[in-house]
C-alpha cells in the first residue's frame, strides 16, 4: 500500500484533539471525536487489507488476526505494565482497581467491562487508569468479527461488486440504527459496544469502495471536498460540547462522513506532508496509550488543572511515546507472535490471579486493607448487608412495575421506623438495624438512588421517582397511624440551598399533615477521590486534593443551613467530636458520596442518645 499523508495527518490530529481534550484545555471541548476519526481510519485500512486479498485472492485469516496481534499487543502491554509497577509502589490503595482494568485491557474485553462495572455506585470515570482502552478493545472487537462477516461475502465482491455494495451498506444501516435506540434506552452500551460503533468504521470502508470512482474528478473539487471536511472537523472539535449532547448520536455521522470524505478523495497537499505533522501521526498509537495513565496520575497528586503540570505530563507522554513507537512498535515481531500472545496470556492470568487472592501477599497489612476498601467493598456481601440492595434498596435502573412493593411492611405488633432518602440514607441500613432491634422494632426502609424522597422529585431516574410517588401518595397515608418515627437522610449538600430549603418544607409540611415524628441524619463526609486514597496521599505526600476541600466547604455551608432550619431535629454527623466514636475506629469511603459500613457504624453510639 502507497504511504498515505493524508492518514498520517488525520491520526496526527486525532491524537492532539484527544489529548487536549482530555487535559481540559478549553478550545477542545469536542476533542473526544479524535476517537471517532481514529475509528473510520481503522475501517478503511482494515477494508483495504481484507477486500485487496479477495480480489488477489491471497487473503488468509489467521494471518490477518497474526499482523494485528503482533501491530497492537507488544505497545499496549508495555505501557500497562509499566503502570502496573507505578501504582504499586505510589497508590498502592488504587492497585487492585488497576489490575481489574489490567486484565480487562490486556484481553481487549475491557469497553464490555466497563459497561458492566459502571453505574450509580461506581468512581468517577476520570480515576480510572486504563478507561482509555475501552476503544482499542472496540477496534480488536472489530477486527475479530469484520473479517468473518465479509469472507462471508467473498464471492460476492469478487463477481458482483454492486450488490456487495448493497450488502454492506445494509450492515451500515444495522449498525448505525442500533446505536440510535440503544442511546435512547442506554446511553453506556451505545457508547461502549462494539456493534453500536462498527457503523463508524464501515464508513472508512466506503472510501475504500468508492475511491475508483471519484479518481475523475477534478482536483479542485477534491480540494474544496477536503477543506470543507477539514473545516467541518475542526469546528466539531472546538464547538462540541460532550455535557449537552449525546455521543454517538445522529449527529456524530457528521464528523465521519468528514472523515470519510478526506480519505475518499486522497489528494496530497503539503499540509498533510510535513515532518511535525507526520512524526505525530506515526506516534499516534503510543501516544495515545501513554496520554491518558499520564493525567490520571496528575489528577491523583492534584495537579492536574495547573498549566505547568498539564504542559509537564504531556511532554511526559510524548517522550514515553517515542520510547514506546522505537523500542517496541518499530521492532519486528512476525516471528515472534507466539511469544507475545503467550505474555499476553500470562499477563492476564497473573493480574486476574492477583484481584482473587488475599492482598496481603503482595501488600503490607495497612495498604492490602485501603486497597481492598477501594476495589472491593461494593461488590461484597457486607455492602449488600449494610445498604440492603438486594431487598429493600431502589436501585437506579429499577421500575415500580417490577419492584416488590410487599417489601414495605408494617407490623402492628411492633414500633415502626421508616428510613427514608436516596442512597445515603440507605447506608444507615445496616447501622439503623442495630440501634432498632427486631425483637422491638420493624425498620421499613424506603431507599433510592440519587432521588430525594418528595412528590415528583426532580431526577434523571423514572423509576425511584415512581417509587417515592407511591410512598407519599399510597403507602403512608394507608399507614400513617403506625408509623412511630420516620427518619430522612439525603446528599443535602447536592442541591442548592434553595432546592434543599424546597425538599425540606415539603417533608416538614407532609409528615405534620399526620403528626409523624420526623428527624433528619444530616450531611455525611464525601470525598472526591475515595477515602483510602485520599487518606494515602494526605498522610505519605501531604497532598489535600483540592477538590476535597471544596466539598468538605460545600458541606459544611449546606450542614450549617439545614441546622438552621431544623434545629433539633436535625442530627449533626459532620461536627460529632472523635472522642465519642473513635473506639469503632476510621471510616472507609468506597466512592466519592458513599460510607461503607465502618463508617456508618462509627455514628451508631451518637446516634443510638438521639434516636431512641
Amino acid at each position: 500500500m502507497k504511504f498515505r499523508n493524508d492518514i498520517t495527518f488525520l491520526r496526527a490530529i486525532s491524537v492532539i484533539a484527544v489529548i487536549l481534550y482530555h487535559y481540559k484545555f478549553s478550545l477542545f471541548k469536542g476533542g473526544f471525536i479524535g476517537v471517532d476519526i481514529f475509528f473510520v481510519i481503522s475501517g478503511y485500512l482494515m477494508t483495504r487489507i481484507i477486500l485487496s486479498g479477495f480480489k488477489n485472492d491471497n487473503f488468509h485469516l489467521l494471518e490477518f488476526y497474526k499482523k494485528r496481534v503482533v501491530r497492537i499487543f507488544p505497545a499496549l502491554l508495555a505501557m500497562i505494565t509499566f503502570f502496573a509497577v507505578l501504582i504499586y509502589f505510589l497508590l498502592p490503595t488504587q492497585f487492585l482497581s488497576y489490575l481489574k482494568s489490567y486484565f480487562s485491557s490486556s484481553f481487549f474485553f475491557s469497553n464490555i467491562y466497563y459497561y458492566l462495572n459502571s453505574g450509580y455506585f461506581d468512581q468517577q470515570s476520570q480515576f480510572n487508569f486504563l478507561l482509555h482502552t475501552w476503544s482499542l478493545s472496540v477496534e480488536w472487537q472489530f477486527y475479530m468479527i469484520y473479517p468473518l462477516i465479509l469472507l462471508l461475502f467473498k464471492s460476492v465482491y469478487q463477481k458482483r461488486k454492486n450488490a456487495f455494495l448493497i450488502c454492506f451498506c445494509a450492515l451500515i444501516s444495522i449498525s448505525f440504527a442500533s446505536m440510535l435506540i440503544h442511546s435512547v434506552y442506554d446511553k453506556s452500551y451505545s457508547f461502549f459496544i462494539f456493534y453500536t460503533r462498527a457503523w463508524e468504521m464501515m464508513f472508512g470502508g466506503l472510501a475504500f469502495l468508492f475511491e475508483d470512482r471519484v479518481k475523475t474528478i477534478k482536483f479542485n473539487i477534491k480540494l474544496v471536498i477536503i477543506s470543507i471536511s477539514i473545516v467541518i472537523l475542526g469546528i466539531f472539535i472546538v464547538v462540541t460540547n460532550e455535557h449537552s449532547i449525546t455521543w454517538p448520536s445522529i449527529i456524530t455521522i457528521i464528523p465521519v462522513v468528514s472523515t470519510m470524505l478526506i480519505l475518499l478523495v486522497n489528494i496530497d497537499l503539503k499540509l498533510f506532508n510535513n515532518k511535525p505533522v507526520n512524526f505525530l501521526g506515526n506516534i499516534s498509537y503510543s501516544l495515545y496509550l501513554w496520554h491518558w495513565p499520564f493525567y490520571v496520575l496528575s489528577i491523583f497528586f492534584n495537579v492536574n488543572e495547573r498549566f505547568r503540570f498539564k504542559v509537564i505530563f504531556i511532554v511526559l507522554s510524548l517522550l514515553f511515546a517515542i520510547l514506546s513507537y522505537y523500542f517496541i512498535e518499530k521492532r519486528n515481531y512476525n516471528n515472534k507472535y507466539k511469544l507475545v500472545l503467550g505474555s499476553t496470556i500470562v499477563l492476564f492470568a497473573l493480574s486476574l490471579t492477583i484481584t482473587k487472592t488475599n492482598p496481603n501477599y503482595i501488600l503490607d497489612n495497612y495498604n492490602a486493607n485501603m486497597a481492598v476498601a477501594t476495589a472491593n467493598y461494593k461488590y461484597s456481601s457486607q455492602a449488600q448487608k449494610q445498604y440492603s440492595l438486594d431487598d429493600k434498596h431502589f436501585m437506579y435502573y429499577q421500575r415500580l412495575t417490577e419492584y416488590n412493593l410487599d417489601k414495605l411492611k408494617v407490623l402492628p405488633q411492633k414500633m415502626n421506623v421508616i428510613l427514608l432518602g436516596d442512597s445515603h440514607a440507605a447506608m444507615f441500613s445496616q447501622t439503623l438495624h442495630n440501634i432498632f432491634p427486631k425483637d422491638k422494632y420493624n425498620l421499613i426502609q424506603v431507599t433510592a438512588d440519587a432521588t430525594y424522597p418528595m412528590i415528583n422529585s426532580k431526577t434523571n431516574y423514572p423509576g425511584p421517582k415512581d417509587y417515592f410517588n407511591y410512598f407519599f401518595k399510597e403507602f403512608f397515608p394507608k399507614h400513617y397511624n403506625r408509623i412511630d418515627l420516620v427518619i430522612i437522610n439525603s446528599n443535602y449538600a447536592g442541591y442548592l440551598n434553595e432546592e434543599v430549603s424546597e425538599h425540606i418544607s415539603f417533608s416538614e409540611k407532609y409528615f405534620k399533615k399526620y403528626g409523624t415524628k420526623v428527624f433528619y441524619i444530616g450531611q455525611t463526609n464525601t470525598y472526591y477521590l475515595d477515602f483510602p486514597t485520599s487518606y494515602y496521599v494526605k498522610n505519605n505526600f501531604n497532598i489535600d486534593h483540592k477538590n476535597n476541600r471544596l466539598i468538605k466547604e460545600n458541606n459544611n455551608k449546606t450542614n450549617r443551613f439545614l441546622i438552621s432550619k431544623l434545629g433539633d431535629k436535625y442530627i449533626d454527623i459532620l461536627n460529632l467530636k472523635v472522642k465519642e466514636i473513635s473506639y469503632y475506629g476510621e471510616p472507609y469511603i468506597y466512592d466519592t458520596n458513599h460510607l461503607s459500613y465502618y463508617g456508618t457504624e462509627q455514628y451508631r453510639y451518637f446516634l443510638t442518645k438521639k434516636l431512641k
